[in-house]
């Protein structure tokens, strides 16, 4: 069975929902507050990979694969991304060939070549263009670069009104690994090498090639071979190249990388360019107020996922800075050819070949449906919708629409979550069989339950019926058991504190907490005078409540909402062994 190319360990999810939030397709779904992939929807543009910081979502490692090609005697040819010359700085091309022979490749190559071919094609076509005067009305506008997959997979997937728009072509990758079997035959394996992870994905359509690395995956083989590239000596007379080095489609990796290439073959004057990078940026843009009917004359997009260009892939490793990198992958450039020669474009192969669309389900829910959805999160209203983002969604509608098609769970709404949490806050304190009141470090409380005046005494009884929950009065004013929160108010950590007292010819047992240090404290009393059986089961299943759920008033929502069934069967515990009792 196939392993997508993004996985997430679940062992590892802390369910924060960041990656929900970064995802530009949404292509996450939460299930029991753990974040899987949904292989369908996804572009494997790795913004979760970068984001997580748990480290959950796991890229395929297809190193053994290329092991076992390499241990089977296939004469395994390295596509190479140019990007490698930022990522190994310090070592020169021709120890990075030795080194990757030295792991049993037959040749190493630039994927470059397959993006020169790709942009001679293109230059091609666009020098055609007629001059904007000369423009027909019904003709083309709006052209957009096809070297990206996962731009590909969002235009076909999420912005499929622009796909006729597209430079139906194969990708660099795609052009220089059927280069390379007409060259070398097509029982080679040819096997890329890069920052992307969307690369992968191009590896399992294609069966032209036979798998994708990253960066990352390269350096731990490295590592397990023994091998540093930057120290090894490398052999002059096998260090080069094969079949040669690319021209300028070594400026890819950068954005504006794809346009000086493309301008090395061809002027296309008539038509203008631009350079779009991130694919948050390009969403934007395509669902915004782009008409390319209204374009005042041709123009040519260069679309890249990642923001920067491919130097600051998802794969790679970022010991160096951006800057670091595009100076080190410009200066690489520089050095080589303006355009390749005209026999090595003659073997050039750029078919129109982009990655396949694959079918999504598209589900349009109705205003009632929407609506049902939203109440489940208590919002009845546009007043109550706050779209404030943390459940990883722009606003509660896209979030509602999400809990439709089961992607997003209603405990992943912060807002609904607190809601819930001081509900069972508010229904613990009320219901319990205990005196509960939680004040602020003036000692004015906050909240107080009418067990706990009752016990205190009748006067304090009374008021509370005048002031429900005793909200604004001095503890000072009213009881003498203040001094027993002194030890709370001094407290560096959250903790607690218990004391046995003698009160109104009583014995109470005391629990002081501290809530939010320095800020928030609660007291639990208990009537020890009661009979022993239903102290004991008061007294213990009170401390069990106050335990997991008063300090957890402060916890972040989800953590409130883990608790929340838990709460409800001790609570109901207590209440009838209370009432037992009685």
């Amino acid at each position: 069975m196939l392993q997508y190319p993004i996985s997430t360990e679940e062992s590892e999810c802390r369910g924060c929902y960041k990656c929900v939030s970064r995802c530009p397709v949404k292509s996450i779904r939460v299930k029991n507050g753990l974040a899987e992939i949904i292989p369908k929807l996804c572009i494997y543009c790795g913004n979760c990979v970068t984001c997580c910081p748990a480290g959950a979502k796991r890229v395929r490692k297809d190193i053994e694969k290329v092991q076992r090609l390499i241990n089977r005697g296939i004469k395994v040819y390295a596509s190479l991304a140019p990007s490698y010359a930022a990522e190994f700085y310090g070592s020169s091309p021709a120890q990075i060939i030795t080194a990757l022979k030295k792991l049993g490749f037959a040749g190493i190559s630039e994927t470059a070549l397959g993006a020169d071919f790709v942009s001679a094609d293109i230059a091609a076509d666009l020098e055609k263009t007629p001059e904007p005067t000369a423009f027909p009305e019904t003709g083309q506008r709006l052209f957009l670069s096809s070297a990206c997959p996962s731009v590909v997979m969002y235009i076909k997937q999420n912005a499929p009104a622009y796909i006729p728009y597209l430079n139906d072509r194969a990708s660099p990758l795609l052009s220089h690994a059927l280069f390379l079997r007409k060259i070398y035959g097509d029982k080679i394996a040819v096997v890329f090498i890069g920052p992307c992870i969307a690369k992968k994905r191009e590896a399992d359509q294609f069966r032209e090639i036979n798998a994708a690395i990253t960066f990352e995956e390269l350096k731990q083989w490295f590592a397990q071979e023994g091998l540093v590239p930057e120290k090894i000596e490398a052999n002059d007379s096998d260090t080069d190249f094969v079949p040669r080095r690319a021209a300028k489609g070594s400026y890819y990796p950068v954005d504006g990388g794809m346009i000086l290439s493309l301008k090395s073959y061809q002027s296309f004057s008539a038509v203008s360019n631009m350079v779009v990078s991130g694919i948050n940026t390009i969403a934007e843009l395509l669902h915004g107020n782009l008409a390319p009917e209204h374009l005042p004359a041709p123009l040519f997009l260069e679309l890249l996922a990642c923001s920067g260009g491919c130097i600051n892939g998802p794969c790679v490793t970022r010991d160096t800075s951006a800057i670091m990198r595009r100076a080190q992958l410009l200066q690489y450039a520089q050095a080589a050819d303006d355009k390749l020669d005209p026999n090595t474009l003659r073997d050039g192969i750029v078919p129109k070949a982009t990655l396949t669309l694959i079918e999504k389900p598209r589900v349009e829910f109705s205003v009632s449906e929407l609506r049902a959805a939203l109440r489940k999160i208590g919002i009845y209203g546009a007043d109550d919708a706050l779209n404030c983002g943390q459940c990883g969604y722009e606003d509660c509608r896209s979030f509602a629409a999400a809990m439709l098609e089961k992607r997003a769970e209603k405990v992943m709404c912060a807002s609904y979550m607190r809601n819930m949490a001081q509900r069972k806050a508010n229904a613990m304190i009320k219901t319990s069989p205990s005196g509960i009141v939680l004040v602020d470090k003036t000692l004015h409380v906050l909240e107080a339950n009418k067990n706990f005046a009752r016990l205190m005494g009748k006067e304090i009884e009374e008021l509370y019926e005048l002031m429900p929950e005793l909200t604004g009065v001095n503890l000072n004013k009213i009881i003498d058991l203040v001094d027993y929160f002194e030890d709370a108010l001094l407290a560096e950590i959250a903790s607690s504190f218990d004391y046995d007292i003698r009160y109104n010819k009583k014995v109470f047992h005391l629990n002081v907490y501290v809530i939010e240090k320095g800020e928030v404290f609660a007291a639990v009393i208990n009537d020890i005078t009661a009979p022993q059986v239903r102290r004991d089961k008061t007294v213990a299943k009170a401390r069990k409540i106050i335990e997991k759920n008063v300090q957890a008033v402060q916890k972040i929502a989800f953590l409130l909402g883990e608790n929340a069934a838990e709460t409800e069967a001790i609570l109901n515990t207590i209440i009838e062994s209370h009432s037992q009792g009685t």
